[in-house]
């Protein structure tokens, strides 16, 4: 039944019915009134059903017989929820149990602390150090925000027409909760990846070039398969100048990246990139974010709206460049990557318009990838219960354990992603974009 854990979201101590991640603990120090207070319980409890359906989805069917032998999986669920409604009235009726939840509701940290040796991370940092100044460097002569020059690539456009819609009204009307979070109806939310959903761009030498959708083979290997472009979308927050700004994820992957002889310590089977969207509070995009799903390779390109603080907070420092804010309605973003390494090397708007050599990709959930089909008639996460996908390890794992990160280099589940191997950096730090940037205040 471990396989069926969803490492996404981080259970709390002694409260089973709640789960968090890092955006939601950051609210701990600040639920003192008891609508914020009611609503960031009520938000870990939510995170927790999600990872439950999953789970249960998961489990096979002979466990469902026994747990669940009349109505099944949605019974099951239905139980659970109930259950975890009639426990959290009871516990956090007093003050002292809700004082205990906020100083230790915490999302676990993708850094083992066991793992940093003194003196051999110390010696480990100064050889990263210098390898990632090394391609901040090429990938700096590389990177450009207009269209690569004369070169055969494989187009992928969103399927059906486009929907330009009055997506600055959805994020600026939004109506938000009491932590300041914006809630979005269904059609909102897939409105609003439609509009800022990617042109994507690649050079095809193989088929470990194509977009696909991951599935379970019958001997219990995770394959992509190409023949179905899919790209998967995740909604997220984050927090910058004192107020929550939402966040489009667009996820997509390949078979694999190819290694270019056997001491290739970078290449492996299956491969992926995540492009994300940052909206400010009128519902236009004042950062773009690529990063491979191993954690690594994160690039920012900020719009003229922010500026870049001179010494980030970070012992690494990320990796920054300039690009233009596009309107989703008239431009397309096009995310453009190299072959084999599918590393991101142009990020240039085009005009939106007739794309009638791109092969069709679709917006699928990314909680898809939580409950694949499985041959013999169940369902089963592609990610382990670390995260991590498993077949997908890679040999840097060997090198770089000093770091802290388990399985440098893996394909890993979205809130399971390290982008620092100096220091301490996630993903999904709500406080990145504070530690990284100033608005830049244009009239």
């Amino acid at each position: 039944m471990s396989d069926a854990v969803n490492a996404g979201y981080t259970r709390v101590d002694q409260y089973p019915y709640l789960r968090t991640d890092r955006f939601t603990a950051s609210f701990q120090n600040g639920v003192e009134d008891s609508r914020a207070f009611s609503a960031w319980v009520d938000r870990m409890q939510s995170l927790d059903q999600s990872a439950r359906r999953m789970e249960i989805a998961s489990l096979p069917a002979s466990i469902i017989a026994v747990l669940s032998p009349v109505n099944g999986r949605k019974a099951l669920f239905d139980k659970v929820t109930t259950c975890g409604s009639l426990m959290k009235n009871a516990d956090l009726s007093n003050a002292g149990s809700r004082d205990w939840l906020r100083q230790n509701a915490a999302a676990r940290d993708e850094y083992i602390p066991l793992r940093r040796i003194p003196v051999i991370s110390q010696i480990t940092d100064i050889f990263v150090s210098r390898g990632v100044a090394q391609w901040h460097a090429e990938a700096r002569a590389r990177f450009s925000a207009r269209p690569p020059a004369a070169r055969q690539a494989v187009r992928y456009a969103p399927a059906g027409k486009p929907e330009p819609g009055p997506v600055h009204r959805i994020v600026g009307h939004a109506k938000r909760d009491a932590l300041g979070i914006p809630v979005y109806p269904d059609d909102d939310r897939r409105l609003l990846f439609r509009t800022y959903a990617p042109l994507w761009e690649v050079p095809a030498q193989g088929d470990f070039d194509r977009i696909g959708t991951p599935e379970w083979t019958a001997d219990g290997r995770i394959h992509v398969d190409t023949g179905v472009p899919q790209t998967y979308t995740r909604l997220s927050f984050t927090r910058f100048d004192k107020t929550v700004l939402t966040q489009l994820n667009y996820v997509i992957w390949f078979p694999s990246r190819p290694k270019n002889g056997v001491l290739d310590i970078y290449g492996g089977a299956i491969d992926g990139l995540n492009y994300r969207v940052t909206l400010d509070r009128a519902g236009k995009p004042i950062l773009y974010e690529t990063m491979h799903n191993c954690g690594c390779y994160y690039k920012a390109y900020p719009t003229s709206r922010l500026r870049a603080l001179e010494a980030a907070a970070y012992a690494e420092p990320p990796l920054i460049f300039n690009a233009r804010e596009i309107d989703g309605s008239k431009e397309w973003m096009v995310v453009a990557m190299a072959p084999r390494t599918h590393d991101v090397t142009h990020l240039y708007p085009l005009p939106r318009g007739g794309q009638s050599e791109a092969v069709a990709y679709h917006l699928e959930d990314y909680d898809q990838l939580n409950r694949l089909p499985q041959t013999n008639g169940n369902r089963k996460s592609m990610f382990n219960r670390y995260g991590i996908v498993p077949g997908s390890e890679r040999l840097e794992r060997f090198i770089l354990w000093p770091t802290g990160v388990l399985s440098p280099g893996a394909m890993r589940q979205w809130g399971k992603h390290a982008v620092a191997f100096v220091g301490r950096r996630h993903f999904d730090d709500p406080f990145y974009l504070d530690n990284m940037f100033r608005p830049n205040r244009i009239p």
